[in-house]
């Protein structure tokens, strides 16, 4: 999940399977793509780690985390 998250976070062009496994230092995308179709998730665990994984690179359990939507977020049609 770490290395999933830090590849939507980092500095990587594209984020498709092959880039952010890439970006990781995995040899295929293969983990992370079981990590998003076939894993089962506890939304309450997932939600605890990223919070003590945001806490820990920002510093401060007082911060506030703002992320902005992403231009695709908002599309309709075929396109997005």
């Amino acid at each position: 999940m770490r290395d999933y998250v830090r590849g939507l976070l980092g500095p990587v062009g594209r984020k498709n399977g092959w880039q952010l496994a890439e970006y990781a230092g995995h040899a295929t995308p293969d983990g992370l793509q079981h990590l998003l179709s076939r894993s089962r998730w506890d939304a309450d665990r997932l939600r605890d780690d990223l919070q003590s994984y945001a806490t820990e690179q920002l510093g401060s359990s007082e911060g506030v985390l703002i992320i902005p939507v992403p231009v695709w977020a908002g599309r309709r049609g075929r396109e997005g």
